[in-house]
C-alpha cells in the first residue's frame, strides 16, 4: 500500500453554516485492518562502466486484498469488505554503484489502483473496473552498505514524488506529494546454503501536506471562540511504518524465489473543506471536516527474481 490506502468513511453534514465562517466541524477516527496477498516479479540487467556496477531493472507488483474491515468512531459502524484487486505497480529504474558501499538510483512507477464503490447502507460493496485510476511516482535514492562476514547492513534514504491524475483541492491534498523514506535493513547469508534471511524497517515522512487551513481555522468554532485545538499546530507527520522479515532462495545463478511476511501501519489526515454557495453563485466560506485514518495491514509476499 504508496502507503496501504485506508477506507475513509464520509462524514455526515449536520447543518448548513454561515458563508463567511470556517471552523472545524467534525473530527473522526477510522481504523482499517486487512490481510493482503502480494505477488511480485523483478528483472535486472547488469552492466559494467569502468569496472563499476550499473543496473537496469524492471518490476511488477500486484496487490490483492484478501480481507478488510473498517470502523468509524464518529458513525459507530464497522464494515467488512470482501476480497478485491487493490493495486498494481509497474516500475522501471536505473542504479549505479560508484564504490562498493554506496548506490545511487532513480526509478519511475506507474500505479493502477482498484476502485471500490460502497452502497449508502455501508454493507454491500460493488466494484467497477472502469473506475480504476492511475498515479505516477518518481523516486531518487542513496543507499549505503556495510558488511561483516555473513551479515550485510544497509541504510537507504529515498525521496518519493507521487503525482495524482485526478482533480484535487490543493488546500486539502497536494497534486504532487513529497515523501522522505528511511529504510534500515539487515541481511544474513546462511553459510553453505543458497538461502538469505532479511529483515527491515522503513519509515515514511510527509514533506508537503497542506496544513494552512487546519492551523488557521481549526482553533475556532462557528462563534469565533477558541476550541480545544487552540495553540496546537498541525504540521508534517509520520505517515507509514513498514516492518518485514523474509527468506529468499537462489535457485540457480539467475533465478531466485522469496517468501516474506510484512506488517504495515499507516496514518493519514483526510481534510475535507466544504463550500457554501451564495445567492450570486459565488462559493466561499464553509467548514472543515478532519478524519484521522489509521490502517493496520498484514501481508504475505511471494516473489520471483530474474537476474543476469
Amino acid at each position: 500500500m504508496n502507503k496501504i490506502a485506508p477506507i475513509l468513511l464520509s462524514l455526515t453534514l449536520l447543518a448548513v453554516q454561515s458563508a463567511s465562517a470556517q471552523y472545524l466541524k467534525e473530527e473522526d477516527n477510522t481504523v482499517t485492518t486487512g490481510v493482503e496477498l502480494r505477488v511480485e516479479a523483478n528483472f535486472t540487467k547488469q552492466f559494467k562502466i569502468r569496472n563499476q556496477g550499473l543496473n537496469l531493472y524492471f518490476g511488477e507488483e500486484i496487490f490483492s486484498r484478501l480481507y478488510e474491515s473498517a470502523s468509524s468512531q464518529l458513525t459507530a459502524t464497522t464494515t467488512a469488505v470482501p476480497a478485491y484487486f487493490r493495486r498494481s505497480y509497474t516500475t522501471v529504474g536505473l542504479n549505479y554503484t560508484p564504490v562498493p558501499y554506496l548506490r545511487i538510483g532513480a526509478d519511475y512507477t506507474l500505479k493502477i489502483h482498484g476502485n471500490r464503490l460502497t452502497t449508502s447502507d455501508g454493507t454491500t460493496v460493488t466494484r467497477n473496473p472502469a473506475d480504476e485510476w492511475m498515479r505516477h511516482r518518481a523516486a531518487f535514492y542513496l543507499t549505503g552498505y556495510y558488511s561483516v562476514q555473513d551479515w550485510k547492513f544497509s541504510l537507504r534514504e529515498k525521496l518519493d514524488v507521487n503525482i495524482r491524475t485526478d482533480s484535487v483541492n490543493l488546500h486539502e491534498k497536494p497534486k504532487a506529494a513529497l515523501t522522505l523514506r528511511h529504510k534500515l535493513q539487515a541481511q544474513y547469508s546462511i553459510p553453505g546454503k543458497p538461502l538469505k534471511l532479511a529483515a527491515y524497517v522503513e519509515l515514511w515522512n510527509t514533506l508537503n501536506q497542506p496544513v494552512k487551513y487546519l492551523n488557521t481555522y481549526a482553533v475556532r468554532d462557528k462563534e469565533g471562540n477558541a476550541t480545544a485545538y487552540a495553540g496546537h499546530s498541525f504540521g508534517q507527520y509520520l505517515s507509514q511504518v513498514r516492518a518485514q522479515i523474509g527468506l529468499s532462495w537462489r535457485v540457480d545463478k539467475n533465478n531466485s524465489l522469496g517468501l516474506a511476511y510484512r506488517y504495515m501501519y499507516g496514518y493519514s489526515r483526510d481534510i475535507n473543506i466544504t463550500k457554501t454557495k451564495l445567492e450570486n453563485g459565488e462559493q466561499k466560506g464553509g467548514n472543515i471536516e478532519l478524519t484521522h485514518a489509521r490502517t493496520h495491514c498484514h501481508y504475505i509476499i511471494l516473489s520471483y527474481d530474474l537476474n543476469w
